[in-house]
């Protein structure tokens, strides 16, 4: 959100100062929020100048500058390695998550590869085998790998 002008904090302030109007008047006439003219009146008694507060940056990152250069070429020389040992080699006390979401924002993403191949055998039942308990036939779902997600019907 964008912080009032400059013209209108001056005009607020002069309103307080000059005609001693109420924070409710004050906000009446300039069609702004009541809290908005408190915030701007604070910072006026506070620090003396009506001018915005910077914008707040946040918390700054664990790994900036030459920590992030070193993650990067550590991923990059140990392609599969987990954020465990990322984390141990970076020599930072930060959370898994703060690893992940680094590498998130450098680009990088998962890669997953299988330890071994996928078995191609297929179904191992016939489809119309007895389940062990008395079903009503509507409830039974065929042909369908997922419970929640019904087959289609064969015609």
């Amino acid at each position: 959100m964008k912080p009032t002008s400059i013209d209108l904090r001056k005009r607020i302030l002069a309103a307080r100062l000059k005609d001693g109007r109420s924070m409710g008047q004050i906000a009446e006439r300039f069609g702004t929020a009541k809290g908005t003219v408190q915030n701007i009146l604070e910072r006026y008694r506070d620090a003396g100048t009506v001018d915005p507060k910077p914008p707040n940056a946040g918390r700054k990152a664990a790994f900036r500058g030459a920590l992030l250069k070193r993650l990067e070429h550590d991923v990059l020389d140990h392609p599969d390695a987990t954020l465990v040992e990322l984390r141990e080699r970076s020599g930072l006390a930060v959370s898994l998550v703060t690893v992940h979401n680094t590498l998130r924002r450098m680009g990088f993403t998962l890669k997953k590869s299988p330890c071994a191949p996928r078995n191609n055998a297929g179904k191992m039942s016939r489809n119309n085998v007895a389940t062990g308990t008395k079903r009503s036939r509507a409830l039974i779902l065929r042909d369908s790998s997922s419970s929640t997600k019904p087959a289609q019907r064969r015609t």
